[in-house]
């Protein structure tokens, strides 16, 4: 297992800067993913760690060795750098057996014949494939030939894997297959895993620690149920999560001795601290994700009345949008709400879950939600 250092990465592509100024320490032995849109520099940082591209500036560190430095003038090759890569394309050799295309890197580095042998059997049984070893690419799922792909990266016992995309040509259910393959594979073998994506839902679910990156620059870096609950930014909050978060301009005010955030159609008492008395009259964004919200049929009390717009059953939740007076808001519960369009539900915001971003669109630390406080980036 080998830690991965970037001090001040960039990229630039003539006045294109697909990577900005990157600092980021990747702790051996995690499941980092970096994610954001497409063309927000993912992919190029991998690409720079893997050795693939040359960066602009900055250094790389991979364990106790700088393999680059704008600086010092270093750069060590990419097949120097004991690095696995595993891309979008499986790129399996169709005329090699399984055996044949996952031994192929140990017979160019002349690794003698019964550690050939060992080594792929090991593999292979680690990936449940060991039945497959005499098959041909052509005679192999998708989920198959992936599994044939990475096999054919651990056998080399790469420091660091490296994955662009892996799982992006499968179908969705074989994709969540394969997501828990790749998350039970990192248990067993403590690698260091690189992982790109544009996919949200795998970065919640495999990573130990998500970086989201927009336009070059680092966005946030967090574990990921600490990047859902508590976004440092607009732009997490807006990019991570589906349906998508509410977002809701408001001011926060004093009422006598009571502060409140207010909206068109929306008020909500707050407790009092020094931080929102110094943004009392300020514009800020209050977000809220659809769970976020308590749904009642009946009246209650601290409830206040909606109209429903639509209700969307998705088998073991049902998201519901709803109207307060001008403002349009999608709710979630996990109970069947028996309403349809155009009658009336009850809500009440659970207040511990309010996430609210000042004039900067950054989160403001110390008003609405305290899960992961210490943690956000």
């Amino acid at each position: 297992m080998s830690k991965i250092v970037l001090k001040n990465l960039a990229k630039h592509f003539g006045a294109v800067k697909a990577v900005d100024n990157l600092t980021l320490e990747i702790p051996a032995g995690s499941f980092t993913t970096l994610l954001g849109p497409s063309g927000c520099g993912k992919t190029t940082t991998l690409r720079m760690i893997a050795g693939l591209e040359t960066p602009t500036d900055g250094e790389i560190w991979i364990g106790d060795q700088c393999v680059f430095s704008r600086r010092e003038g270093r750069f060590v090759p990419a097949g120097d750098r004991g690095l696995g890569l595993v891309f979008q394309s499986y790129a399996l050799w169709p005329h090699l057996t399984v055996f044949e295309n996952i031994a192929f890197g140990l017979k160019i580095a002349k690794v003698k014949k019964a550690e050939v042998q060992k080594r792929v059997e090991e593999t292979a049984e680690v990936l449940q494939i060991g039945e497959l070893l005499k098959r041909y690419p052509n005679e192999l799922s998708g989920g198959q030939q992936q599994r044939v792909a990475i096999a054919r990266v651990l056998v080399m016992r790469p420091q660091v894997l490296l994955l662009d995309e892996p799982l992006s040509n499968l179908d969705a259910k074989l994709r969540m297959d394969m997501r828990a393959e790749l998350k039970r594979l990192h248990s067993e073998m403590g690698s260091t895993v690189v992982y790109v994506t544009h996919d949200q839902l795998e970065a919640l679910t495999l990573s130990t620690h998500v970086a989201i990156m927009d336009r070059g620059t680092l966005q946030q870096w967090s574990p990921p149920m600490v990047v859902y609950n508590q976004p440092a930014n607009v732009f997490t909050a807006d990019f991570i999560g589906n349906p998508r978060i509410n977002l809701v301009q408001g001011v926060f005010k004093k009422e006598q001795e009571r502060f409140v955030f207010a909206a068109p159609g929306l008020e909500l008492p707050l407790d009092v601290s020094e931080d929102l008395v110094r943004l009392v009259g300020r514009p800020v964004t209050l977000g809220l994700r659809a769970e976020d919200f308590t749904l009642s049929t009946t009246p209650a009390e601290g409830f206040l009345a909606a109209e429903v717009e639509s209700v969307l059953p998705a088998g073991s939740e049902w998201f519901v949008r709803v109207r307060l007076g001008e403002l349009a808001l999608m709710t979630s519960t996990t109970y069947d709400p028996q309403v349809d369009s155009g009658g009336t539900l009850w809500i009440q915001v659970k207040p511990e879950k309010m996430k609210f971003f000042d004039e900067d669109e950054k989160l403001i630390i110390g008003i609405g939600s305290t899960y992961g406080r210490k943690e956000v980036a």
